[in-house]
């Protein structure tokens, strides 16, 4: 899902006599308009209204498909590296078993276990803190 950030500040001023100021601003980048600005467009172009919604329906559609499209990306990434890794064992421990057969047993056995060693330091579970 693409990031969203939502920052709202306020900001306050007193001034010598007593009055206050304060300042609210907002923003997001998700395609939300607030309604006092659709407020305001209505007063002064209610024909703008229907096609701000229409820009943001197609924006909101936009982000869908290119959401979808990064989460099938990420999908196949994740396919084609555990088949690379599957790939990967067996030619290690079929190279292991295939000198230790040739009568390399020392050599087969380091082969083989390098390569399981370092498949499950790859794909071992680690902790984030």
């Amino acid at each position: 899902m693409a990031p969203s950030s939502n920052r709202q500040t306020t900001a306050r001023a007193r001034g010598g006599d007593g009055s206050e100021l304060v300042v609210h601003d907002s923003q997001t980048d998700a395609p939300i308009i607030p309604i006092g600005a659709l407020e305001r467009l209505h007063e002064i172009r209610p024909d703008k209204v229907d096609w701000v919604f229409a820009q943001t329906a197609m924006e909101a559609q936009a982000r869908r498909n290119e959401q979808r499209r990064v989460n099938t990306l990420e999908f196949v990434e994740r396919l084609v590296g555990m088949f690379g890794a599957i790939v990967l064992a067996c030619l290690g421990v079929g190279g292991g078993i295939y000198a230790a057969l040739h009568g390399h047993d020392w050599l087969g056995g380091i082969v083989a276990t390098a390569t399981i060693g370092t498949l499950a330091v790859r794909f071992a579970p680690t902790r984030k803190e």
